[in-house]
């Protein structure tokens, strides 16, 4: 039986691997990453508000975490709590830093949900966050995204 310390450690060496993966990387490196999940997971890696639907399988989990690291990297996790909601459930919030196309985003708040199977494999991986100053830096530099600037003169009269 895993415990919550258990748990705990496996999602910590899963941060590990991740934030030493780049587009660059092996496909061994990726592999390794998607090792930590179970074969039939759901994963939103990103953020669950922006995502509709997850990552499928250990195969869904390479391609999400490849179209993650094509923008953004992890460059420090900086776990500020730990929580234990029992069946093999756990949750750690986090204060990281991030480069994003080459500019660092620092704090970047984010929390994730994570359900273990019995085998100890991630069976549930939900990231909770507001990724709006990645998206903005992302559309700033490419051109691409939701964002549009306003300049509030114009909505002025009189």
């Amino acid at each position: 039986m895993s415990t919550a310390a258990s748990l705990h450690a496996k999602l910590d060496a899963l941060y590990d691997v991740w934030s030493g993966l780049t587009l660059s990387s092996p496909d061994a490196d990726f592999e390794e990453f998607a090792d930590f999940f179970d074969e039939d997971c759901r994963a939103w890696l990103i953020s669950m508000r922006e995502l509709g639907e997850p990552s499928l399988g250990r195969k869904g989990v390479i391609q999400g975490v490849k179209d993650l690291v094509r923008n953004m990297r992890i460059e420090e996790r900086r776990v500020v709590g730990r929580f234990d909601s029992g069946h093999y459930k756990i949750s750690v919030e986090m204060s990281n830093r991030y480069d994003c196309l080459d500019r660092t985003v620092d704090p970047f708040w984010e929390a994730v949900v994570v359900t273990f199977n019995d085998k100890g494999l991630i069976a549930d991986f939900k990231t909770h966050c507001c990724r709006s100053p990645m998206v903005a830096i992302i559309q700033e530099v490419t051109g691409v995204g939701p964002y549009k600037c306003h300049d509030v003169r114009s909505n002025l009269t009189g």
